[in-house]
This record gives structure tokens, sequence and C-alpha cells, in this order.
């Protein structure tokens, strides 16, 4: 039997039973079930929200390591550390330098899909930004001009204001500049005209995936986009803008989960 060590007071309750179990001091018994090697990084996710709602870890507890959340869990490192970086821009961990990881909010945020905004059209779009944008990041990385870079900073230094002033709905439309400077500077009339007609809709939709975490996370999180771009180092932007979506996946799986179709 595997266990893992919760403090929740002075009393500690060991339960036995043939899944992973851990300490706890509630009378009820929350076990650890090992992950199957579909979605993983989801179903890690998944196995901590259910651990947060059942109160194993409250807020302010401090997490397992990454190494023994991976031993208990049956999956690799990196596998915790991406979700943990999920949890941690839903606003539900905080990594705290030197000291480790910690419960933040054992609440889920809410979101959800509202007609004319269907689960199947957002999901539509993130596939049309996903297919411009990462080859489009490409090309601004060998292409671009130094106005061009000029504009990439100021745009997403707006964003970054949005940010400190809280309004996620004007991180979205600034949002959008941002992201087409980086078409424009590719270079490519096709994506440039393409992009532009996401134009109408594309605050709409992004509202929606920012409301599933604090807009504080958004803070650096285009930061190596930019420097990959400045440094004119195409492979690395493509990567980037490919990272940033796989986390944006995430958040589209918990968002239409129930949403209509």
């Amino acid at each position: 039997m595997h266990v893992i060590g919760v403090e929740r007071g002075a009393r500690w309750r060991q339960r036995v039973d043939p899944e992973i179990s851990i300490y706890m001091t509630t009378k009820e018994k929350i076990s650890l079930p090992r992950i199957a090697r579909t979605s993983l990084v989801d179903e890690v996710i998944a196995t901590m929200r259910q651990m947060f709602s059942e109160e194993a870890w409250l807020p302010g507890a401090k997490l397992p390591s990454e190494l023994e959340l991976g031993r208990q869990l049956g999956v690799g490192r990196s596998t915790v550390r991406e979700a943990l970086r999920v949890l941690g821009h839903l606003g539900l961990v905080e990594a705290r330098s030197g000291l480790g990881t910690y419960v933040v909010d054992r609440r889920m945020p809410g979101g959800q899909v509202d007609q004319p905004l269907t689960s199947a059209s957002l999901r539509q779009l993130y596939e049309f930004r996903r297919a411009l944008e990462v080859p489009g990041a490409r090309l601004a990385a060998e292409r671009r001009t130094d106005d061009q870079l000029q504009d990439i900073r100021v745009a997403w230094d707006r964003c970054q204001v949005a940010v400190a002033n809280d309004s996620s709905d004007e991180f979205a439309r600034l949002d959008f500049r941002f992201h087409f400077s980086i078409i424009q500077a590719s270079g490519n009339a096709f994506y440039i005209e393409a992009y532009r007609a996401l134009e109408a809709s594309f605050a709409s939709y992004v509202s929606l995936v920012l409301a599933l975490g604090p807009l504080r996370s958004m803070l650096h999180f285009h930061d190596g986009l930019i420097e990959a771009i400045a440094r004119q180092d195409p492979a690395a932007a493509a990567l980037a803008v490919d990272e940033n979506f796989l986390e944006t996946d995430v958040r589209l799986r918990l968002l239409t989960n129930n949403a209509p179709a």
C-alpha cells in the first residue's frame, strides 16, 4: 500500500485499502486511484479536483512533491508538472519558490458555453486559430521587421495593462490585436485576411475560456513566444504557440464538458 501524507489538524488516520490511500483526519476514505494511460494530464487534473472537492486538501495545504504525486498516481513527473501548471492557471494551486505547491482554492471556476456560442463552434474557432497561429508564428520569427516586433511588444504590453486592471473583456479584445500583429508579421496575405475574419467573434469566445481561471494567470503567458520571435527562432516560436494551445485544450474540455453541442 502506498500512502500520501495530508496535514489537516492534530489527528491523523490511516486507512488501509487495496487502492492507494492517503493519511487524512476526516472519517471518510479518499483513495487516489492509479491513472489510465489515456489523457494523462486530464486524468491527473480530474483526480486532484476530486481531492479538493472531498476536502483531502484544504486551502493553504502543501501538496506532496511532483515526484511523490507521480509515484502515487502511476504517471511521470512531467505529466504531474503539466497538470499542476494548468491547475495553477485555473487559480486552484500556487507554486511558491523554494517552498513547494500549495492549495489556493478548492472550487473549480465556473464557465459554460451558451447559445449561440456552442461547444462545437468554440472548438472550431480554436482549431482554426491553431491552424493559423502555429505556422504564422514560425513565419513571423523568420520575416518580422524591427517595427513589426515593436508592434507585437506594444500589443502584449496593452494586454498586460488589462490584466493589471482585472478586465477580462478588455484583455480578450486586446488579445486579438496581439495575435493579429504576429500574423501580420508573417507576411502571408492569405493568413492575414483569414485571421482578420475572426475579429468580430474572437473576444466573445476567448472571454469564455478566460473565465476558467484568474486573469492574472495570463500575466506572462506569451513571454516565451515574443522572445522567440525577437531572436528569430522559428522552431521555438512555433513550439511556444503549440504549448500554449495544450493548456487551452484542457480548458476547452473543462468548459465544454456539459455545454450544448
